[in-house]
C-alpha cells in the first residue's frame, strides 16, 4: 500500500498539472523548470561533492564517508535535453551514501544541439576514463534514470561488444523504447502525471532527428541483445506510462539469462527515487539499490 507522504504527493502533483493546461513551454523555459528537481529530495551533509573531468565531460562527484571500493557512475534523465547533474545531485547524494560508493553524476551532451549518439559516447569515455584511474569495469556499476536510462543500457551493450564487462546496470523509470507502441502509454495516461505520449515525441525527435527509433543503440528495449550484460536492477512506478518499458527490460533481459531485479511501487511518480528523504518509498528504493550492489559487487 503507498504511503500517505505518496498519495499526499501524487495529489500535490495533480493539482500542479491541472494548472499547466495546454502550455508549450519552450526549450529554455523546459530546462530551467527541469533543475527545480534538485529540490525534490532532501540534502545530505554526509556526502563530499566534487568535480571531475571524465574523458572531458564534467561530472559531480559524490563521495560517502567512508567509500567502499569500486564507483556507480549515473546519467541523469530529462529526455536527453534536459537535466543536469546538479539536477540530480540530490539523488546521486543519497545513492552514495547508502551505497557506500562514490557516485559520478555525468554532464553528458544533450540533444538537440548534441543529438544520438553524442550522450553515449559520453557516457563510454566515461566509464574508460574511470577504468584509467583503476577502478576495476566489474567494480562500476552504470545507472540512469528516464532518458539516461536508455543511455545507461546502450552504453553496455557497446562495452560488452568491446569486451568490457561492468558490476552491474541501474535503470530507474526506464524509457527505453523511444517507438512509443508500449500499452502502458495509454492504460496509464490517467496516472502518470509526470510524462505523456505527446510530452515525449518532441523529446526523442530532439534525441534521434532522423527518426529511427527501431535502431537498438536508440531503442535499447526494442531490439538489443541483452545476452552477457551485467545484473541488472529495475525500478518503476506501477502508475507511470514507461511501466511496460521497465517489464520489458525485464522480459528481454531474462530470456537473455541475465541475472535482473524488478521493483515497482504504487502511486508514486516517474523516477520518485528523487523525493528520497521526504519520501518513504524513494528510501526503501535507493536502501534496496544499495543492498543490491553489495550483493552483485562480492558475488
Amino acid at each position: 500500500m503507498a504511503s500517505a507522504a505518496a498519495q499526499k504527493l501524487d495529489a500535490e502533483l495533480r493539482a500542479w498539472s491541472s494548472t499547466m493546461g495546454e502550455q508549450s513551454p519552450s526549450l529554455e523555459e523546459l530546462r530551467a523548470g527541469g533543475e527545480t528537481m534538485a529540490t525534490f529530495g532532501t540534502e545530505r551533509d554526509d556526502v563530499k561533492v566534487d568535480q571531475a573531468d571524465m574523458g572531458g565531460r564534467r561530472a559531480l562527484v559524490h563521495t560517502p564517508d567512508p567509500a567502499r571500493s569500486g564507483a556507480i557512475v549515473h546519467l541523469h534523465g530529462g529526455g536527453l535535453t534536459l537535466g543536469s547533474p546538479e539536477s540530480h545531485s540530490r539523488l546521486a547524494a543519497h545513492l552514495a551514501a547508502r551505497s557506500g560508493l562514490p557516485v559520478y553524476n555525468l554532464d553528458y551532451r544533450l540533444a538537440p544541439e548534441n543529438p544520438f549518439p553524442a550522450a553515449i559516447d559520453d557516457s563510454a569515455a566515461a566509464i574508460r576514463w574511470l577504468m584509467k584511474q583503476g577502478v576495476p569495469a566489474e567494480r562500476i556499476i552504470l545507472s540512469g534514470d528516464s532518458g539516461g536510462a536508455a543511455l545507461a543500457l546502450t552504453t553496455l551493450m557497446d562495452l560488452r561488444r568491446d569486451g568490457v564487462g561492468l558490476g552491474g546496470g541501474i535503470v530507474m523509470s526506464p524509457w527505453v523504447d523511444f517507438r512509443l507502441t508500449a500499452g502502458s502509454f495509454d492504460t496509464n495516461a490517467e496516472t502518470d502525471v509526470m510524462c505523456s505520449k505527446p510530452m515525449m515525441v518532441p523529446l526523442r525527435q530532439n534525441y534521434c532527428p532522423d527518426g529511427d527509433f527501431e535502431n537498438p543503440r536508440v531503442s535499447p528495449a526494442a531490439a538489443g541483445d541483452f545476452t552477457g550484460l551485467p545484473p541488472l536492477m529495475i525500478q518503476v512506478s506501477t502508475a507511470e506510462v514507461l511501466l511496460d518499458d521497465a517489464r520489458l527490460i525485464d522480459t528481454r533481459a531474462r530470456e537473455a539469462g541475465v541475472d535482473v531485479t524488478l521493483q515497482e511501487y504504487d502511486v508514486v511518480p516517474h523516477v520518485f527515487q528523487l523525493f528520497a528523504g521526504n519520501l518513504p518509498e524513494a528510501d526503501d528504493a535507493l536502501q534496496s539499490i544499495a543492498d543490491w550492489t553489495v550483493r552483485v559487487l562480492t558475488d
